[in-house]
């Protein structure tokens, strides 16, 4: 049933307790002077028109009626006076309280009984005073029912049923009034309490707790956790990984609801903590709701004064709350002593797959069967993130073809890499990811080295997840290669080519905004660069490494000493950093040795032999590029000994001699003999003659 007769109920005590107030105080029921804004025949006609006279046993027998009226409404179950008393566990003595302070504005001629009953026009508002002699209706043991159910501690305060303002004049004078949430909630409307609206959000379509892709294990602590309304839990983990939305499952699996709360915004206004998060809680006990309060985005510890409000505020709550936080923190565990504390881990591989099935629309082709397990491989995603990257690539496909979308593997990583959120660009350099297995002039054994680490990084999830190995890796199970060879030997060509195939970008470490003179300071900025890779799935590229991985040294002074810190900690975050990670040297012997234990692959690069070379000068012109029929690549090759990077400034210089040439003119055996040579000088190396280069 909805508010008319619960007003009508509350309405009818008020007005009972003032004529009780009345024939106790014997007020003179006849004209009063001019002076009262409020004359006594006018407060008869109020309170009953067909009877002139109080009378004691009259007045004593409407109050018991209102009493036992208003007993009813509570007693009626489906009634929301009787859904407020129970959720707050409101007596009969409140519940009249309640009724003595709502009953103004329920009922404005209730106003002017009450400016009669305590001789004041100028108030619209009762104070506390006046509500305690009103509802102890003389009895002495009733008045000081009252005052104790009126402390700030009592029920109807503690819950914010009650606002009391004024809080520096005296006590009993103090207005009260009840809250206007409460209000409308006696009326039947149900709008968001305006105090805390900005920070409530409401999910009014759960998913089913089928759909939930989480282990079983936590799902059902979960559940447990949440079976008392008195539940206090936090569940720690990953932003994304679905806490919020298992317990708005749990929630409507027994036929209730979830609200969800922005604790980091309410903790930035200190003045106004308490009441709001006593608002946001009444909220969420009124609609029957548990309570999410999301704490992911705040910064740091929370201060023992802040912590102490939310504790004070929670432990109130008379509904199930729940904190999601990125991992479980001391100030939580020592404002509330009865929490309970549950991780929820990232998906695995396998239930990463299924989050991208499930978010993949049903009426979308994939071009390729194994592409939605390709990138569940390659990106250790959230539940949150993976929707989202879903939705993006399925909208691409959408536009591109809106008749029969085709889902291809390039949509989803590029959906995927707008999904990170990370600040290396401040101090690594992006290079865009490139090149194919095509490009690559190597010897076979080392494009079998670079499949393998390929293959490897592919695979990882289902070796450490699927088949357990990760049991037997307890660290040290990211990515990583050393490329080691002299310059221009192709390097990062191919750390570019395996950032493509592994679908991530590719950051290579400005060492000049890592390392630093100061004590500490590189270690600092090591640190940032692979917080930022981990939330990222960047590859690092770590170009010459031996200026960071060198050999550790004796300690001979405190410069020695600092030095070897700054090796000790890379080695320490290389083992715990579980992305991809490449070094290139062109001295591997100046490496540290333990980093070379630590590092799963080593790839040399060698200078490229006479067939290779041949190769090499013939991949670098594009096919529109002119060149002369005569050119004798053989010569080239046997005469000029050079890496790939050398070779292909010398294939840019020899194109430059022939595009400024007027009228232009195709590249000659000419053009590319003196780019060699060119190349060889500033190489520091000669040639003699038209012999080969020494």
């Amino acid at each position: 049933m909805s508010g008319p007769a619960d007003i009508d109920a509350l309405c009818r005590l008020a007005r009972a307790l003032v004529e009780h107030v009345l024939e106790r105080t014997a007020k003179p029921h006849g004209d009063m002077p001019s002076r009262y804004a409020v004359s006594a025949a006018e407060v008869v006609r109020i309170l009953r028109e067909h009877v002139p006279q109080v009378d004691r046993v009259a007045c004593d027998r409407r109050l018991a009626d209102a009493e036992a009226g208003l007993q009813a409404r509570v007693d009626d179950a489906s009634g929301r006076l009787a859904r407020l008393a129970a959720i707050f566990e409101l007596d009969a003595l409140e519940v009249h309280v309640l009724a003595a302070v709502a009953a103004p504005d329920l009922d404005p001629a209730i106003e002017r009984l009450y400016a009669y009953a305590w001789d004041d026009f100028t108030r619209k508002r009762p104070d506390l005073g006046f509500v305690i002699r009103l509802v102890a209706a003389g009895d002495p043991a009733r008045e000081s029912y009252v005052l104790d159910r009126l402390d700030d501690r009592g029920s109807l305060r503690r819950h914010r049923l009650l606002v009391v303002e004024n809080p520096d004049t005296a006590w009993t004078t103090r207005p009260v009034r009840v809250a206007d949430r409460v209000l409308a909630y006696l009326r039947g409307h149900d709008p968001i309490d305006e105090s805390v609206a900005d920070v409530v959000r409401l999910d009014r379509w759960p998913r089913a707790l089928s759909e939930i892709v989480l282990p079983t294990a936590i799902v059902d602590r979960v559940r447990r956790a949440l079976a008392s309304r008195g539940a206090r839990v936090v569940l720690a983990g990953r932003a994304g990984t679905g806490r919020g939305t298992l317990v708005e499952a749990i929630a409507a699996a027994h036929h209730g609801s979830a609200m969800r709360v922005d604790l980091a915004a309410l903790l930035l206004e200190p003045r106004t903590l308490a009441e709001r998060l006593a608002a946001a809680l009444r909220e969420a006990a009124l609609r029957g709701a548990t309570c999410i309060l999301e704490a992911d985005e705040l910064d740091g510890e929370v201060s023992a004064t802040l912590a102490a409000r939310v504790g004070a505020a929670v432990a109130a709550a008379v509904v199930p709350v729940v904190f999601t936080a990125p991992a479980r923190t001391a100030w939580l565990a020592a404002a509330l002593g009865d929490l309970t504390e549950i991780d929820v881990p990232p998906p695995t591989f396998e239930e990463r797959a299924r989050l991208w099935r499930a978010a993949v629309s049903p009426n979308v082709r994939l071009a390729d069967d194994d592409a939605l397990e390709t990138v569940a491989g390659r990106y250790g995603f959230t539940g949150g993130t993976i929707a989202r990257a879903a939705s993006r690539a399925v909208r691409a496909a959408e536009l591109r073809d809106p008749d029969a979308p085709t889902l291809e593997l390039d949509d989803l990583g590029d959906a995927a890499r707008l999904a990170f959120s990370h600040r290396l660009g401040a101090i690594a350099q992006r290079i865009p990811a490139g090149f194919s297995w095509d490009d690559l002039v190597l010897p076979a054994d080392t494009l079998a080295q670079l499949r393998e680490v390929v293959s490897f990084a592919r695979e990882r999830p289902f070796l450490l997840e699927t088949w357990g190995l990760a049991r037997k890796l307890p660290y040290g199970r990211g990515v990583s290669a050393i490329l080691a060879g002299p310059p221009g030997t192709g390097k990062t060509m191919v750390a570019q080519l395996l950032a493509k195939e592994l679908g991530y970008d590719l950051y290579r470490i400005d060492l000049s905004q890592v390392v630093n003179k100061y004590i500490g300071e590189t270690e600092k900025n090591l640190a940032r660069i692979f917080e930022e890779a981990e939330s990222s799935h960047a590859v690092l590229f770590f170009d010459e490494a031996d200026a960071l991985f060198a050999k550790r040294t004796a300690v001979q002074s405190s410069t020695d000493r600092y030095a070897n810190l700054e090796v000790n900690y890379l080695l320490q975050r290389m083992e715990t950093y579980d992305g991809v990670t490449l070094l290139a040297t062109n001295l591997e012997q100046g490496l540290d040795e333990a980093f070379k234990r630590r590092v799963r692959f080593a790839v040399q690069f060698e200078l490229p032999e006479l067939e290779e070379r041949k190769r090499l000068w013939r991949s670098m012109f594009p096919p529109q590029l002119p060149l002369a029929p005569d050119i004798d690549w053989t010569t080239l090759a046997s005469r000029f000994e050079m890496a790939g990077g050398y070779i292909k400034k010398a294939a840019v210089r020899a194109a430059l001699y022939a595009a400024s040439a007027r009228p232009r003119r195709a590249v000659t055996h000419g053009d590319l003999i003196e780019a060699a040579q060119r190349e060889y000088r500033e190489m520091g190396r000669v040639t003699y003659g038209g012999d080969k280069a020494r």
